[in-house]
C-alpha cells in the first residue's frame, strides 16, 4: 500500500515538475520571440526613416539646382561676351562656381554610395531576421507539438493510474469481505 502511494506521489511530483518546465520552456521562447521582433520593428523604421532621407526626388532636386547654375553660367558667358562686365570679376565668378558645382556632384556622389551600402546592409539585416524569424516560428512550433504531445501522455497516464487505483481499492474490498481474510484475521487477532 505505502508503495503503491509513493508511487503516485512520485508520479504526480513528476508530472508537476514536467508541468513546470514546459511552462518555463514556452515562456522563454515567447520572450525570445518579442525580442526579435523588437530588433525587426527597429530596423524597419531605420530603413523607413533612410528612405525619406534618400528619396529620388531629393536628388531630382539637386540635379535641378545644377541644371539652374548651369543656365545661370551660359547667362554670364554671354554677358562677358558681349562687354558688359570686366574679365576678372567673371573669372572669380566662374571659378567660385566651379568649385561649388564640384563640391556638390562630389556630395551628391558621396550620398549615394552610403545610400546604396545602406540599401544593401538593410536588405541583408532584414533577410537575415526574416530567416532568424521563420526559424523561431518552426521551433516554436515543434515545441507546442512537443507540449501537446506531452500533456496527451500524461492524461493517458492520468487515467490509467485512476482506472488501477480503482480495481486495486475493489480487488482490497473483495478481499476484506472474502472468508480468507477473515480467518486470517482471527489467527492473528489470538
Amino acid at each position: 500500500m505505502n508503495k503503491i502511494i509513493k508511487t503516485v506521489g512520485l508520479t504526480l511530483i513528476g508530472a508537476v515538475c514536467f508541468s513546470g518546465g514546459l511552462y518555463y520552456g514556452v515562456e522563454r521562447s515567447e520572450q525570445l520571440l518579442d525580442r526579435v521582433m523588437d530588433e525587426y520593428v527597429v530596423i524597419s523604421d531605420k530603413v523607413d526613416a533612410f528612405e525619406k532621407v534618400a528619396d529620388p526626388k531629393s536628388i531630382r532636386s539637386y540635379v535641378k539646382e545644377l541644371n539652374k547654375i548651369l543656365d545661370d553660367t551660359k547667362v554670364l558667358h554671354k554677358i562677358i561676351e558681349t562687354g558688359q562686365m570686366g574679365d576678372e570679376a567673371l573669372s572669380e565668378f566662374f571659378s567660385s562656381y566651379d568649385k561649388k558645382i564640384d563640391n556638390v556632384n562630389d556630395r551628391i556622389l558621396e550620398l549615394n554610395t552610403e545610400h546604396m551600402e545602406l540599401v544593401f546592409k538593410f536588405k541583408e539585416q532584414v533577410t537575415r531576421l526574416t530567416e532568424e524569424t521563420d526559424d523561431n516560428l518552426e521551433l516554436i512550433q515543434e515545441l507546442q507539438k512537443n507540449i501537446q504531445e506531452q500533456t496527451d501522455y500524461v492524461n493517458k497516464l492520468n487515467v490509467e493510474l485512476g482506472q488501477s487505483i480503482t480495481q486495486l481499492e475493489e480487488d482490497m474490498s473483495k478481499i476484506k469481505s472474502s472468508t480468507y481474510w477473515l480467518r486470517d484475521k482471527k489467527i492473528w487477532s489470538k
